[in-house]
């Protein structure tokens, strides 16, 4: 096993379709994890969609600490993990569909990147972007 560079890290976070394990602080204080969709930004910041009805806009609306877990599942195996402070960042749809659209396009395709763009910037959703304040890049974990 051995660390990740900073550019390694980035070049991780956005490789194929890999989903982000995002972590989020429920009211009672119980761990709340669900999977999504997310690019980088030019400022290596996260950025994701979600509603605005959503546990995890419920928990970042009240305590903006956040964890992210994005990992690989071939060996010999690496992960990124990044402790951030995640800050809702626009409801406007137009706001919210240019960024829905590069994330759309980055799981479903092109060909469907406005499609899921337009579905996922629809009256409710919420641009959130976390600026990592932690970072943690491990590869090739099963290395002998």
């Amino acid at each position: 096993m051995s660390e990740m560079t900073k550019d390694e890290i980035k070049k991780f976070l956005l490789q194929g379709t890999f989903t982000g394990k995002l972590g989020t602080i429920n009211k009672d204080g119980t761990p709340h994890v669900v999977p999504i969709w997310y690019t980088v930004d030019e400022e290596d910041k996260i950025i994701f969609n979600t509603g605005d009805k959503s546990v995890k806009a419920k928990n970042i609306r009240r305590d903006n600490r956040v964890r992210l877990c994005v990992d690989d599942q071939v060996p010999l195996f690496s992960f990124v993990t990044i402790d951030g402070i995640a800050e809702l960042i626009s409801n406007e749809p137009g706001d919210v569909y240019k960024w829905a659209k590069i994330i759309a396009a980055r799981y479903m395709g092109n060909d469907k990147s406005e499609a899921y763009g337009r579905r996922n910037s629809a009256e409710g959703e919420l641009l959130i972007k976390i600026k990592p304040v932690r970072v943690i890049g491990q590869k090739n974990i099963a290395r002998w």
